[in-house]
This record gives structure tokens, C-alpha cells and sequence, in this order.
């Protein structure tokens, strides 16, 4: 981290105040914790949808390039496996039938949604297929997250989904983490 001359968030397996003060140690400013916040009473994801997270394990996580072509670590469901095991004969069809969703869903006109995936493909370097295919993303979420239907869609995670078993608030959770962080510097300090 001292290679950049920003200020880095470490992102990845955090869920805690001892992963906060690894972080730290590594010299990052912050740390994100997706997994961890959408786990919370606060978020607003369904009941069934975070009791669906919460019955996970550790190895209950794939990565996959199916969704939109990037790879993206997300629950492993029925669904999920026998995305991942689809080539491009099966998945460009269901990427441009998203595309086509995304588009009644979103009402961002043809010609709008051809230039933001022109520049899209062009910042990020993808190929058309991948630009297609991520009408897949929002779609695929929706369907999960939303419409709580994980046989039918996608539920994105991080690996510490499996050691997560609780609903705090928001605020309980950074209080937690704080008390914890403070705790494991004491340890250090000793």
C-alpha cells in the first residue's frame, strides 16, 4: 500500500474489529464490509433473503464469470453451479433477454443504454459479450435479492458469510467493532 499515494479501503474478509486493526496494520485507511453491513436489522433486504445468508457456510461461495463476465463471488445455489457451467451458446441468448428487461425495467432508451455500453466497454476494456452480458448483473440481483428468489438469481457475498450468525443494527455492529478493535490493541500493547 505504500506503492500509491492514495488513501486504500482493504475490502475482502472483513467482518470485525480484529480485521479492522489487520487492515490498519497493512496500512490501509478503512475497510469495506459488504457482507457484513447487508447482514444487519437495518439493511433492507427481506427476512428470507439474509436467513438464506445466514444458513450458509464458509464453503457455500463460487466464483463465477457467468453473471456478466467479470468474476463475481456469489452463494452457491442450484442455480449459481449450473450458471457457471454454461458457455457462450447459453449465456450470450439469457444476457440479451436481460438486456432486454433491464431495459423495460430502467426505461434508459436503446441508443442510451448502446452508448453507456460503448463507454463502459471502453474504460474497462471488455468485450462486447461481456458488455451485454452486464445487463445480467441488475437482473440477476433483482431476482435474488429483491424478488427473493435465490433459485432464480444471483446473491453476491464475500467468503465470511459463513461466520456470520447475526443480525445486529448497524449501530450494535460498529459499536462491536470498535469495542473489538480497542480490545485487540490493548492485547498488542501489552
Amino acid at each position: 500500500m505504500d506503492a500509491v499515494d492514495l488513501p486504500v479501503i482493504a475490502a475482502g474478509g472483513f467482518f470485525d474489529g480484529r480485521g479492522l486493526i489487520a487492515a490498519l496494520a497493512y496500512g490501509a485507511v478503512g475497510i469495506a464490509m459488504g457482507t457484513r453491513f447487508l447482514l444487519t436489522a437495518d439493511s433492507p433486504v427481506g427476512k428470507d433473503v439474509k436467513q438464506f445468508y445466514l444458513d450458509r457456510s464458509v464453503t457455500e461461495t463460487l466464483v463465477t464469470t457467468q453473471v456478466d463476465g467479470v468474476p463475481h463471488r456469489v452463494l452457491r445455489t442450484d442455480f449459481t453451479e449450473k450458471l457457471d457451467r454454461t458457455g457462450p451458446v447459453t449465456s450470450l441468448p439469457r444476457a440479451l433477454r436481460n438486456a432486454v428487461r433491464f431495459h423495460r425495467l430502467s426505461k434508459i432508451s436503446w441508443p442510451q443504454m448502446i452508448s453507456e455500453g460503448r463507454a463502459m466497454r471502453k474504460s474497462q476494456d471488455l468485450s462486447w459479450s461481456q458488455v451485454v452480458m452486464a445487463a445480467n448483473t441488475p437482473m440477476l440481483l433483482k431476482m435474488a435479492m429483491v424478488d427473493g428468489r435465490p433459485d432464480l438469481g444471483v446473491m453476491a457475498s464475500g467468503q465470511v458469510v459463513g461466520v456470520i450468525d447475526d443480525l445486529p443494527t448497524v449501530s450494535e455492529l460498529i459499536t462491536r467493532i470498535i469495542a473489538e478493535a480497542e480490545l485487540v490493541l490493548k492485547r498488542l500493547g501489552d
